[in-house]
């Protein structure tokens, strides 16, 4: 099992129940599965707003981390939802009784179709991940 990424960060601005943390760029992101939600800063920082759970004050050096689950739950809606839509539209189109010869053609393209709206249902998903980043982060005051 992969090890969590997790670095340290400032807050640099809160608003309401938000903060703006700024993290200095490491290693650790390019191992990061969620790194496409830092937004890019200067050169070697990297700026996320998270819900400010913990109550942190601009200044304040906090730890953030990604969830424990949130690779495998990407990687099953990138991938896992497309090929099951693509199964699942050759599957009813095999039991579908077209007199179409040759039927794998119809089958081929029915299964496109499937791969197709399930790529913009799990796209959807995926951006609806992305506008509440706190479900993919974890944040804790630094020691």
């Amino acid at each position: 099992m992969a090890q969590q990424v997790a670095d340290t960060g400032i807050v640099t601005a809160v608003k309401g129940s938000f903060a703006t943390i700024i993290i200095d760029s490491t290693d650790n992101c390019k191992d990061c599965g969620i790194r496409f939600l830092c937004s890019p800063g200067s050169d070697k920082e990297k700026i996320i707003t998270l819900e400010n759970s913990i109550g942190a004050k601009v200044g304040d050096q906090v730890v953030v981390s990604e969830a424990s689950n949130v690779l495998l739950i990407l990687s099953l809606l990138q991938y896992g939802l497309p090929l099951l839509g693509f199964l699942t539209g050759i599957f009813i189109s095999y039991n579908i009784n077209i007199d179409f010869k040759p039927i794998e053609l119809i089958q081929f393209i029915a299964g496109i179709v499937g791969l197709g709206i399930a790529g913009l249902i799990s796209y959807l998903i995926i951006k609806w991940i992305a506008k509440n980043p706190d479900r993919l982060y974890s944040v804790r005051k630094a020691v």
